[in-house]
């Protein structure tokens, strides 16, 4: 409508579809009049109208019902607005939804949104429906708003919002656009004095809101946009300015947009200076890199002291990286092969081979490391090159790992680095007080300044505890280590720990919903290998335990750490062992057979799984696994295979079961699934299927509960699975939905296949739930394709 302004009387024809006097405004007042009768005239976006149809309106306010909208400031003649108002009867300012409104809305629209999400949405939508909405629905396929909102699909809901901000925007006066692109810069709220003479009309108009010395955009959208529809030269200026009232990282990396490298590198290492933690000091250092490599030297210092050299920088920042577990950071400012002092072509390999090790490339890691042995170099530089050698050894070559240990001198043992990698080896061999030695390990190295040797300290620890099955006791040290890193901003380590924190929260049946939610967003984010591999046992675990099979068989298939090759035992073990346990649980045991796996509590549980499996095939040939380190896994096997002797095979699944109590409830439950199914006395079988009954209720474990059911069934113990009345209330199409999301459909696909929006999608499975009672949609989906086999098997 903003460029149809030249044609008199375009906004109210269109709204009453005939063509009116253009050159008289009472006589239009009157054509519109009689067209509207005793209904409602409703014009919106009035900030775009035209003059006369502004200057009927007011005409109009006397002889029917008229509601018009406008965006204040967008515009409007000198006088509209006030003619307006003048003969309004009522005149509402709309400010933006309240909290508990706005979060409904966002949840109607994008039910599968988890809280920090959710809260990352609202935050930006600052209470607008429209743009709670629209970002929902972003958020929810997988992305928030970019940094460049104009870039965006023009025919999306997302590009009307774009577009529609982007005129408000153009509409504001020079000051209070500048005002609003800063804090579009910023990212943040910030003081009036910062922002400029602006602030004051965008306060009254709604754009911001002011408490004492912060101003905050609201929505943050709005300033986002306001920033990107900047003109480069005006936005480069702004960066500068920002520059020159900033200070520390902010300041650099404004100077750095601004495109003045000599500032943004002295500023940066200003911030190395003044860093707090390990994650400020490394986003500080790689920063001051890319301004050196921009200037094309190194600037002079903060104090204007001499420059220094570009790889003894480069080096500095690739460390700092590698304490945050920022390898892709390390390997980008590492030196690559120009000419360099004997100690920094060591410090190099180092470090490139402390990256590979992060990344889980072990053997590349000891191949990079020991192509440049540490001859002629200071004593803490050999402990690093022993630390890395012999933490990569561990991995690559674990028969000469011993040799290289003991080849370590005396005094070079005692540094911490390498007490770091003494350490890990006595915890591979679970030398006596091993855990002693690691917890010791990483205090040494945090006393000693060096956070990563900490970070593997930590690491080791949780997986060996795993690996023995020791699940609370993991749990407990990944949290406590997951809080250090995020304390010290070390996001790739913190989210390592993260993962095997899930995994164990999978494993002690604590709330699975909160496991899915938190296994999914990890998933959703760039992580390093170990913690992806965790993030999906537990996601694809916690799925299939509550009754999402599909979905989690689609989450192993599609996710890169759950391609594995189970013919030659290659993938991480955990996922190995998740895809046999989704694969029995699905009812397709001759997909879990496989028993070869190691020692440890993962590989044990394949030979739990495949006994099940042989169980349910009538093949109940005991496998190899009755030697198993592990004592809980070691019993269970040992009843599967009735090595107990005298001893009955319920009493042995019961005995089992009690050595899993703590540690693994699934494992406890399976044990007393066993115990009731391998005994015709109903007076042995039932106590035990009725404590796996409570477990598996109390936890959700909706597929164990069900073959818990089935086994009660044989000694007429009846439970009612599912509420056939409940189900029956169901419309077909959203009966249709949920089947959908049962098979793993993602909404987006659902609304394809069905031709209906993303939000009617979201409105039938929404209603099943309320219906059914279910949680969660997972639930509501489980339940849907529960009652559908009992109605086809009574049919």
């Amino acid at each position: 409508m903003a460029t149809l302004r030249h044609l008199p009387g375009m906004a109210l024809a269109r709204a009453v579809r005939a063509r009116l006097p253009d050159r008289d405004a009472p006589l239009a007042a009157e054509a519109v009049r009689a067209r509207v009768g005793e209904g409602l005239l409703v014009v919106d976006d009035v900030h775009h109208a035209d003059p006369l149809s502004l200057a009927v309106l007011p005409l109009l306010a006397d002889v029917c019902r008229v509601l018009v909208a406008i965006r204040t400031p967008g515009g409007l003649p000198s006088g509209a607005e006030e003619a307006l108002r003048a003969a309004a009867t009522r005149w509402t300012v709309l400010t933006g939804l309240p909290a508990v409104e706005a979060r409904a809305l966002a949840r109607q629209s994008a039910p599968t949104l988890d809280d920090r999400a959710l809260d990352a949405v609202l935050a930006r939508a600052g209470g607008n429906p429209l743009a709670v909405r629209v970002l929902a629905g972003r958020a929810a396929q997988g992305g928030m708003p970019t940094a460049e909102p104009g870039a965006v699909d023009e025919d999306t809901a997302t590009g009307a919002l774009d577009r529609a901000v982007a005129a408000a925007v153009a509409d504001l006066p020079r000051p209070a656009r500048t005002a609003l692109a800063a804090l579009g810069l910023l990212g943040r709220p910030a003081s009036p004095v910062l922002l400029g003479p602006g602030v004051p009309e965008l306060a009254d108009a709604g754009w911001v809101t002011v408490d004492g010395d912060v101003v905050t955009p609201s929505p943050r959208y709005l300033a986002e946009v306001a920033a990107a529809v900047l003109p480069d030269s005006e936005r480069t200026g702004l960066h500068r300015r920002l520059a020159d009232l900033l200070g520390g990282l902010e300041s650099a990396r404004h100077s750095a947009a601004g495109g003045d490298a000599a500032a943004a590198y002295r500023t940066a290492l200003g911030a190395v200076r003044s860093a707090t933690t390990v994650g400020d000091r490394a986003a500080a250092l790689l920063l001051a890199v890319d301004a050196a490599v921009s200037a094309g030297e190194v600037p002079t210092g903060p104090d204007g002291s001499r420059p220094r050299s570009l790889i003894a920088l480069r080096l500095e920042a690739a460390e700092a990286a590698l304490a945050v577990g920022d390898t892709a950071g390390c390997r980008r400012v590492l030196p690559g092969d120009e000419p360099m002092a004997p100690g920094d072509r060591v410090r190099t390999a180092v470090l490139r081979a402390e990256a590979l090790l992060q990344a889980g490339a072990v053997a590349d890691a000891l191949d990079a490391v020991s192509a440049v042995p540490a001859d002629g170099v200071h004593e803490t530089l050999r402990a690093e090159h022993t630390r890395v050698t012999l933490l990569a050894a561990l991995g690559a070559d674990a028969a000469g790992a011993p040799a290289r240990a003991a080849a370590v001198p005396p005094g070079l043992a005692e540094s911490p680095a390498v007490r770091v990698a003494l350490a890990a080896l006595g915890a591979r061999d679970r030398r006596d007080g091993w855990v002693d030695e690691l917890s010791a390990a990483a205090t040494a190295a945090l006393a000693d300044g060096r956070p990563v040797d900490a970070w593997w300290s930590g690491w080791l620890l949780t997986e060996h505890l795993l690996a023995d099955g020791r699940i609370a006791e993991a749990n407990a040290v990944a949290d406590q280590y997951r809080a250090a890193c995020a304390g010290q901003l070390a996001y790739s380590w913190e989210t390592r720990f993260a993962a095997a924190e899930l995994w164990c929260g999978a494993l002690l049946g604590l709330d699975l919903d909160t496991v899915v939610r938190g296994a999914v967003d990890l998933l959703d984010r760039t992580l390093p290998g170990p913690a992806r591999s965790y993030a999906l046992a537990a996601a694809s675990l916690a799925l299939a335990d509550t009754g999402a099979l599909a979905p989690a068989r689609t989450r192993l298939d599609r996710d890169p750490a759950g391609r594995i090759d189970a013919a030659r035992g290659l993938g991480p073990e955990v996922v190995r062992w998740v895809d046999h346990e989704v694969a029995w649980l699905d009812g397709q045991p001759d997909r879990a057979l496989d028993t070869v796996g190691g020692g440890s509590l993962a590989g044990g549980l394949r030979a739990v799984t495949a006994q099940w499996a042989r169980h349910d095939l009538g093949d109940p040939e005991p496998g190899e696994g009755a030697r198993h380190r592990l004592l809980p896994v070691r019993a269970t096997l040992s009843a599967w295979a009735g090595v107990e002797g005298s001893t009955p095979p319920a009493t042995a699944f019961e005995a089992a079961a009690a050595l899993w109590q703590g540690s693994a409830l699934r494992e406890q439950i399976r044990c007393l699934l066993a115990a009731g199914l391998s005994t015709p006395d109903a007076d042995r079988a039932v106590p035990p299927l009725l404590a796996a009954e409570k477990y598996a209720e109390h936890a959700g474990l909706t597929v164990l509960l069900g073959r818990v059911h089935r086994a009660l069934r044989r000694f007429a113990v009846r439970r009612a699975t599912i509420d056939r009345s409940r189900t029956s209330t169901l419309t077909a199409r959203e009966r249709e939905v949920l089947a959908l999301v049962a098979a793993g459909e993602p909404t987006r696909r659902i609304a394809g296949q069905l031709g209906i929006s993303r939000e009617t999608v979201e409105t039938h499975v929404r209603a099943g739930m309320r219906k059914l009672g279910a949680r969660t949609r997972t639930e509501a989906a489980t339940l849907v394709l529960a009652g559908s086999s009992s109605l086809a098997g009574a049919e």
